[in-house]
């Protein structure tokens, strides 16, 4: 991705205000900063100053390691990302559930859905190893792949476990 790319992605801190439906001038407001100073650091034109990332983290409630990289710019936003932090919000939902003395019942659905995203985090790393594994550009690869891919799609697991024993594959 080159400088021009990185700066028009999404960052994890723009996903928050939008999720949470908040406004740059209101953040600002909270955060005695401005809308410009905001924007800057969701934008990744400047990096987030220390003093100010704590201040970052505590408003919305997550760790100072979620909202950055190693040079203090805004993380960007990425699909695993988003799974990562949306379970992070499930989690802290049943944590404040449970500190309220909340009935099972209303619980059980939040439970459910960290479920769910955690098989969705799984199917998100099973694509980008393949991805990274598709790079490669090895047509040996690119071969084992279609065969896996032709057994499964034809519901042919065990005749793709049986060639995998004999090393037909």
């Amino acid at each position: 991705m080159n400088k021009s790319e990185m700066e028009r992605s999404k960052t994890i801190l723009e996903y928050l205000v939008m999720i949470n439906e908040l406004s740059y001038s209101g953040i600002g407001r909270e955060l005695n900063i401005t809308p410009q100073q905001f924007s800057d650091w969701i934008k990744k034109r400047r990096p987030i100053p220390q003093e100010r990332l704590q201040a970052l983290a505590n408003y919305f409630g997550v760790e100072e390691a979620v909202l950055i990289d190693n040079h203090q710019y805004a993380k960007p936003i990425t699909s695993i990302a988003k799974i990562e932090l949306h379970m992070l919000l499930v989690e802290q939902k049943v944590e404040q559930l449970e500190v309220e003395g909340a009935d099972e019942e209303d619980i059980e659905p939040y439970r459910n859905k960290k479920f769910e995203l955690q098989q969705e985090r799984e199917d998100e790393l099973r694509l980008a190893r393949i991805a990274v594994v598709l790079q490669q550009r090895d047509e040996r690869i690119d071969a084992l792949i279609d065969i896996v891919l032709d057994e499964l799609e034809a519901g042919q697991i065990e005749d793709l476990r049986r060639k995998l024993q004999k090393g037909d594959v």
